[in-house]
């Protein structure tokens, strides 16, 4: 099967699982979903993942997740520059973007002065 954006499909498959309140639900591996897999963990948004061969076990922890949405897609690549990275409406959620210095917050790239294209936003 033939994929276009492997972040929509990551972001789709955690928040039908996070729907339906299902405890764990796979996602397909590539660099960047154990990247991402990653920093929703130290965000505290997942309780953790299992690195399959294939696919990654992600373990959700129940009702933490509120929304998810994808912001760049294939056909409207979405950047930002540092000072203009849009931030969640009471600062309850994160805006997740891929940078020259990896996978940042809006947080962490305002710090670091970098921007990028935004990939999702999570609260």
């Amino acid at each position: 099967m033939s994929m276009n954006h492997l972040m929509s499909d990551f972001v789709a498959r955690i928040n039908n699982a996070n729907m339906i309140n299902k405890e764990k639900t796979q996602v397909l591996k590539n660099k960047l979903s154990l990247e991402v897999c990653r920093k929703l963990t130290s965000l505290g948004y997942i309780a953790g993942f299992e690195d399959g061969e294939r696919e990654i076990e992600v373990t959700l922890k129940p009702g933490k997740i509120r929304k998810i949405k994808v912001v760049s897609k294939p056909g409207l690549r979405q950047y930002a520059k540092p000072d203009s990275i849009p931030k969640i409406v009471g600062g309850i959620g994160y805006t997740i973007l891929t940078t020259s210095s990896g996978l940042l917050t809006q947080v962490e790239a305002n710090k670091q002065n970098v921007g990028g294209e935004i990939l999702f936003q999570i609260y």
